[in-house]
């Protein structure tokens, strides 16, 4: 109940924020993530158990011209990964998106705060042996980069474009002396629309 709680409390700055901008470009996808380093990770996230997650972005432009533009997002995301944790993100995405008619690719940086609530009870050494502790989560530091495709249905004025990208992502510190930096690979589609 209280980890209910702290997710819509953790949503709640979101929807205030989306009254202060009622007209930019904002993204819903539906993710699925691989615990893998690439190459494996691109082809992971298709053939392997689903891991899914949900994500909403608003964009910035920085500078656009006819056939390209240069952006940044701020995101809030949430993903589960069975058996081992959920979690929540706030991360920010710089990328170079190129126009090809109706049709985009992208590349972008990304950076970023993972909160992940375990699903299983910790073990901790306590005078002389190993006692069972539940905790608020652990904090995590984010980083990648990523690649995109996209496709525009929309006009100039409403902005509808579906989107598939695929995102390298390293945690860290996961485990301190075993998994210093855990690499996954994101496969996210989407749909950014203006309103």
């Amino acid at each position: 109940m209280k980890k209910n709680i702290l997710f819509l409390l953790l949503l709640f700055p979101l929807g205030a924020f989306a009254q202060w901008l009622p007209y930019g470009p904002w993204s819903v996808s539906v993710t699925n993530t691989a615990t893998m380093l690439p190459p494996a990770s691109i082809t992971a996230v298709l053939f392997q158990p689903v891991y899914p997650g949900v994500s909403v972005t608003y964009e910035f432009g920085w500078r656009k011209k006819e056939y390209s533009k240069w952006f940044q997002d701020a995101g809030l995301a949430y993903t589960y990964h069975r058996f081992a944790y959920q979690a929540v993100v706030l991360d920010t995405k710089a990328g170079y998106r190129r126009y090809l008619g109706n049709l985009s690719l992208e590349a972008s940086l990304q950076a970023g705060y993972m909160h992940m609530f375990l699903l299983t009870d910790r073990a901790v050494w306590e005078d002389g042996s190993w006692k069972s502790r539940s905790g608020f989560g652990k904090p995590q530091f984010i980083t990648g980069a990523g690649v995109g495709l996209g496709y525009n249905i929309g006009s100039e004025d409403v902005m509808r474009r579906i989107f598939l990208n695929y995102d390298f992502r390293l945690q860290m510190p996961f485990v301190k002396n075993y998994t210093p930096l855990l690499p996954s690979g994101i496969l996210s589609l989407g749909l950014q629309f203006t309103l």
